[in-house]
């Protein structure tokens, strides 16, 4: 399952009984057991920084980076975002 949307539409869904994948599923007991929470899609072109991000953690060598400063064309992606309107 590759697409973002279906996955958070199976989590939002409480009524599925076999969701058949292992970390969907622990995830689904997960949520059932908080009391309140919300999943909500938002698309690669509304979250850009995120995105970017993501692409960018694919290329470290070790799971944890620090970084102290965001590199520039994260500051200019918040830019974007803000100016589209994409901030929560």
């Amino acid at each position: 399952m590759t697409d973002n949307l279906e996955v958070a539409q199976i989590l939002s869904d409480m009524d599925l009984e076999d969701l058949g994948i292992t970390m969907i599923r622990r995830t689904h007991r997960i949520l059932q057991s908080e009391e309140e929470w919300k999943i909500k899609h938002i698309p690669r072109n509304q979250n850009l920084v995120v995105d970017r991000l993501a692409k960018l953690s694919l290329s470290w060598k070790l799971s944890l980076q620090v970084i102290d400063e965001a590199p520039k064309n994260i500051l200019d992606l918040l830019q974007v975002d803000k100016m589209n309107g994409y901030f929560m």
